[in-house]
């Protein structure tokens, strides 16, 4: 729990000692700040493979764990303490710091570090939003309108990091990365590159979502182009073709996935003979290691532990894989068919080594797998559930899925049992995201809902026609404000600040 100000004034004697005693001060202060130092270290290097007590997976690259803000904020307290003490300088300015730096505590790093959005499944890699503090009660004219753009057809979704905002879409044969500002929608500014429109048996264009890592973004295009530009000017740092340059092999649909980085690899899924799941230095674009023969899948990789060592597990055409981090060794395989081999709903990593997987189209199916051996285990299996293009959500021991192959139902079943427990018609091919405790769900024809994450039947809150047209793509909630967007690449963004 983060530390509020009454139990840090609670500490106040040491700060009297501290006062009194400089060399107590400097004692308390080296002792202390070189524990928590160290445990904010091991904390931001091992980030990406903790376990979310909340959400149950890790915290995308960059994000500070609730016990390493807590180390930040005393260590920071009892180092300012040693600072202006041993300096004999004045009570107040100690109490000063003390006040500005309890306030901090009080806000608690989700007002600081949990609003970003920096991953196609979001800061958690559970399509869940760790947003706080939105207003999700609107009237019948629905949320404020922040801005509206036409940014190229295609599926992309978006990333956000402070007031920048990521898509992509295809315009004349060109894809566009586009770098927008949150509040105003002003082009802050685009890169585009050549790519044959293709509509490859929908309304076409971009599929992948670029992702951000620092000061870095990496798109990957349906024709295997991979770029890496500078987050700060869209300038190209560098490209990798995964066809010409690994021997990568395109599915139906051609590529779908985004690119996850992890530590100093990005992952992709690049199908062929050797390559077929690739890691990439990711500031250089060199290849690191590469391995398997699976056609590609379409779903977006994501982070798991195996035995305490970091992996990732990705949804090929026919297979979900599993491979060790480091060196890419295949830990496990799982046989998972479907028609036209298209899974490309992304896993959802939860605690105590279960994964939880589902698809769509012929033999779609939800299962939750125990991860913890040498080969997967089936827990439960539920046949309701069928995600074409979406994936689940995890909240208070139950699941939540839109369904298309099943009606167009959004789907509530046990996380325990498997069983459903109850079932709401409307959805379509719709998408769907968690924040908190409400589901953000919206439906193939634009019309969003917002509605409480609950085993107790169905319940909305607030709902609002906000695009027309095929809508394939998540909305994304970060820093106050919802985007979202229709495959013809009509963007809106919504202002639901509280």
């Amino acid at each position: 729990m983060i530390p509020s100000l009454c139990s840090i004034l609670n500490k106040r004697w040491h700060f009297k000692m501290a006062l009194v005693n400089p060399n107590f001060s400097r004692k308390v202060a080296m002792t202390k700040s070189r524990t928590r130092a160290q445990l904010v270290h091991s904390s931001i290097q091992q980030n990406a493979l903790h376990s979310n007590p909340n959400n149950g997976a890790a915290p995308v690259n960059g994000l500070l764990a609730v016990h390493s803000w807590q180390a930040v904020s005393k260590s920071c307290l009892v180092s300012a303490c040693h600072l202006h003490c041993a300096s004999n300088r004045k009570q107040w300015r100690v109490m000063k710091i003390l006040t500005v730096i309890a306030s901090l505590s009080l806000l608690g790093p989700a007002a600081i570090y949990a609003k970003d959005w920096l991953y196609f499944t979001g800061p958690t890699y559970t399509n869940a939003s760790t947003e706080t503090g939105w207003n999700a009660s609107w009237s019948d004219d629905g949320p404020k309108m922040a801005w509206k753009a036409q940014l190229g057809k295609g599926a992309s979704s978006f990333t956000v990091k402070g007031n920048r905002v990521l898509t992509s879409g295809n315009v004349k044969d060109q894809d566009i990365v586009w770098c927008l500002d949150l509040s105003s929608g002003d082009v802050i500014w685009k890169t585009a590159f050549d790519c044959k429109f293709e509509k490859r048996m929908f309304d076409g264009g971009t599929a992948a979502t670029p992702t951000i890592d620092g000061d870095r973004v990496y798109n990957l295009s349906y024709d295997g182009q991979l770029h890496c530009l500078s987050l700060k000017d869209g300038k190209i740092l560098w490209k990798k073709h995964l066809m010409e340059d690994f021997g990568g092999k395109l599915s139906s649909w051609k590529y779908a996935t985004s690119p996850l980085v992890l530590g100093d690899l990005v992952i992709l899924d690049v199908g062929g003979n050797g390559n077929s799941t690739l890691a990439l230095n990711k500031t250089t674009g060199a290849k690191v290691w590469g391995n398997g023969n699976e056609n590609a899948g379409y779903a977006t990789p994501v982070p798991i532990t195996h035995r305490g060592k970091p992996a990732v597990v990705l949804f090929k055409g026919k297979h979900l894989v599993a491979h060790d981090l480091k060196s890419g060794k295949r830990l496990w395989s799982l046989d998972w068919e479907t028609s036209y081999d298209v899974n490309a709903s992304s896993p959802v990593p939860l605690p105590n080594n279960q994964l939880l997987v589902s698809s769509g189209y012929g033999g779609g199916r939800a299962v939750l797998l125990d991860i913890s051996g040498n080969t997967p285990k089936q827990l439960w299996r539920n046949d309701d559930i069928k995600t074409k293009m979406s994936s689940c959500v995890v909240h208070d021991g139950h699941v939540f899925a839109v369904c298309g192959d099943s009606g167009g139902k959004l789907f509530c079943v046990s996380l325990k049992s498997g069983k459903t427990v109850w079932e709401q018609k409307g959805f379509g091919f719709g998408t769907l995201t968690l924040v908190g405790d409400k589901l953000l769900a919206q439906s193939d024809k634009g019309n969003l809902v917002v509605a409480k994450a609950t085993s107790e039947g169905y319940q909305s809150i607030s709902q609002a026609q906000i695009l027309g047209n095929t809508c394939w793509v998540r909305p994304v909630l970060a820093h106050g404000y919802i985007l979202s967007r229709n495959n013809k690449g009509n963007t809106v963004c919504l202002d639901v600040r509280s």
